[in-house]
């Protein structure tokens, strides 16, 4: 008797266990559904958000550019259709509706995915809206670029340079901008190698003439040699890692007769927002001579510094450093160590470099440095000079450097757009 109750005990109790455990699996699957599906979800508005800003900063760029507003509407669906087309997990988004006015363009979207696990539930999609805007943050920026013409840049390395420099231009620069925004990005551009042509700037920068000459003794008897040269050296005193103006105390030092030849025939050109000056200027570039690094980053400093008003006056005349809703960005470039000094009592090239790098950083000045093919003594340096990892390049071909001066041209771009 008592085993026969025993088996019937037995068997209600495995029956009740099979019904307790049928009944807890449910909740844990229910639990790990959502739980899978609100993971897929934050994934999805992940990507969603990323895609729609990303199209918002393309849109106002091209709305800055002179697209129509239509344009604009277009770019941005355009562009969002084309990065949400490549989502791991799918989702059906409609297309942005897109507001458009004079200092920002907004976006929104909303968005329906399909459950996995959540079904079992009777919970079929989730629902969700994503809107963005990008508006015109920064509203003026001035630009310096800064090339090294050493003689190791002679042959393909100054072709490719050459493109890319003016493609550069081509991003930054709008062909046709909208009225009353011309000046919105100013160029300007100095090159350097063993000392710099300061050229017709020379008097402003060392209170001194061109015209110069230089008394020597020889066999006996006293000769004066005269020549013209306007190149120059670094500056030297309290001010010599300062954007300060030149000015008695502080004048930059000009080269001596027997280095008066040191110097490239590319004089500073000042600030344009036109094109053509600047595509001279680049075709007109020539290799020759050492590389004094330090003077390329001064004098792309001096271009760019509201202190230099006075040398470079008029349309040229930099932004003030508190001007509202403006930016100020230098573009180093060299293919090898800074190996040149016109007088050693600043210290060496590198050092000097680096020394001004820091004083135009903290001047609010966001530096991008290309190290085309250069040794690691160049890396080195301009890998100090740049503003962080991302502001620092490093090609080895045209191709490369070319992709580079379009990275930087594009961030510049971006510096005038805030999410």
């Amino acid at each position: 008797m008592w085993p026969e109750n025993a088996k019937k005990l037995t068997a209600n109790r495995d029956g009740q266990t099979a019904i307790l455990f049928a009944l807890s699996v449910f909740p844990i699957l229910l639990i790990s559904g959502f739980a899978i599906d609100f993971q897929v979800l934050t994934t999805n508005k992940s990507k969603v958000q990323s895609s729609i800003d990303s199209a918002v900063i393309a849109g106002t760029r091209a709305y800055q550019d002179g697209a129509s507003t239509s344009g604009v509407e277009a770019v941005v669906q355009n562009y969002f259709s084309a990065l949400i087309a490549n989502n791991r997990f799918p989702i059906a988004c409609t297309r942005p509706a897109v507001l458009i006015n004079e200092t920002a363009v907004e976006a929104t979207t909303d968005c329906v995915m399909d459950t996995y696990l959540a079904k079992i539930a009777n919970i079929n999609t989730f629902e969700f809206g994503i809107e963005t805007a990008a508006a015109y943050g920064i509203g003026k920026v001035d630009v310096a670029f800064v090339f090294d013409v050493s003689g190791s840049m002679d042959g393909q390395r100054m072709i490719d340079l050459k493109a890319a420099a003016r493609d550069a231009v081509d991003t930054l620069l709008v062909e046709e901008p909208k009225p009353g925004h011309e000046d919105d990005i100013r160029i300007s551009m100095v090159a350097y190698n063993g000392a710099f042509n300061a050229d017709p700037y020379f008097e402003a920068a060392t209170g001194s003439s061109s015209e110069q000459s230089v008394n020597y003794y020889y066999s006996g008897r006293w000769y004066t040699y005269n020549y013209d040269s306007t190149c120059v050296f670094e500056r030297e005193g309290g001010q010599a890692f300062t954007d300060a103006a030149p000015g008695p105390g502080q004048y930059i030092e000009k080269a001596d007769a027997s280095r008066r030849d040191d110097c490239s025939d590319a004089e500073p050109l000042p600030l344009t927002s036109t094109r053509q000056p600047l595509y001279d200027y680049i075709t007109a570039l020539d290799a020759e001579g050492n590389t004094a690094g330090h003077l390329g980053v001064a004098w792309g400093w001096y271009t760019i510094s509201p202190a230099w008003a006075s040398v470079f006056p008029g349309t040229s005349a930099p932004l003030s450093y508190e001007e509202p809703d403006s930016a100020k960005a230098l573009i180093l470039m060299t293919d090898g160590a800074f190996n040149t000094v016109g007088d050693s009592a600043n210290g060496n090239s590198t050092w000097q470099a680096k020394q001004l790098c820091d004083g135009a950083k903290a001047a609010g000045i966001r530096i991008y440095s290309v190290a085309f093919q250069a040794p690691d003594a160049g890396r080195d340096v301009l890998q100090y000079c740049s503003s962080g990892s991302d502001f620092f390049f490093r090609p080895e071909n045209g191709q490369q450097l070319q992709d580079a001066y379009q990275s930087i041209a594009s961030s510049i771009s971006d510096l005038r757009i805030t999410l």
